[in-house]
């Protein structure tokens, strides 16, 4: 977390330093990302970005905080625990769909948010980035348990298998829809999350039984 003084900053300045962070982060992850681009962009001397946060990790924790409080991630819909089997994959898809569609005149939004999930583990080793990755991937596993529960899921196999799968289609069709977001309408990008969670749901449903 950045320091309290952080809150200090005045907002115009404040709001720069995390568009042009986000901006550096969602095209080149956190390893590569520079700081020194980051701070030239928003017009930040180094030792001013030491004033307001501990280091690039902490940093990189803030501007993804960020993109989530703007794409409202965090309350992009019902509890997990209230899906039931005639909603579960309806809401995926609507999930699924609502921060793309939020993120269409600025989708490094989405992609700094999404940069978690590049983090090597050597990263992940270090907080704050530990932590906000385990937050940011909590939600993955209570969706997949969830789905367990209703017998949607299959629960033949392990968890962390059945996270792997979800995460390799889900990340698939994120980035396809991020590479050609500029080009797409919002009717595309509905039909394409639709279809996302369609193959995630024929990828983890329970396998048919052999009498």
């Amino acid at each position: 977390m950045p320091f309290s003084r952080f809150k200090q900053m005045p907002g115009e300045k404040r709001e720069r330093l995390m568009t042009v962070a986000a901006q550096e982060f969602a095209a080149h992850g956190f390893e590569a990302a520079s700081l020194n681009r980051i701070l030239e962009g928003a017009h930040i001397g180094k030792s001013s970005a030491y004033y307001y946060f501990e280091d690039k990790a902490d940093l990189f924790s803030t501007v993804v905080e960020y993109c989530v409080d703007r794409l409202q991630l965090a309350d992009s819909g019902p509890d997990v625990s209230t899906l039931t089997v005639e909603t579960f994959w309806g809401m995926l898809a609507e999930l699924h769909s609502r921060p793309l569609l939020r993120a269409r005149q600025e989708p490094w939004l989405f992609a700094a948010a999404r940069a978690v999930e590049r983090l090597t583990p050597e990263a992940l080793e270090r907080e704050p980035l530990a932590s906000l990755a385990q937050r940011m991937m909590a939600n993955m596993g209570a969706v997949i348990k969830r789905g367990q529960e209703l017998g949607l899921v299959r629960s033949d196999l392990p968890d962390e298998l059945l996270f792997d799968w979800f995460r390799a289609i889900d990340g698939a069709s994120d980035n396809w829809l991020l590479a050609h977001i500029d080009q797409l309408d919002q009717a595309t990008i509905v039909q394409v999350s639709r279809q996302t969670i369609a193959a995630l749901q024929r990828a983890l449903e329970p396998p048919a039984s052999i009498d």
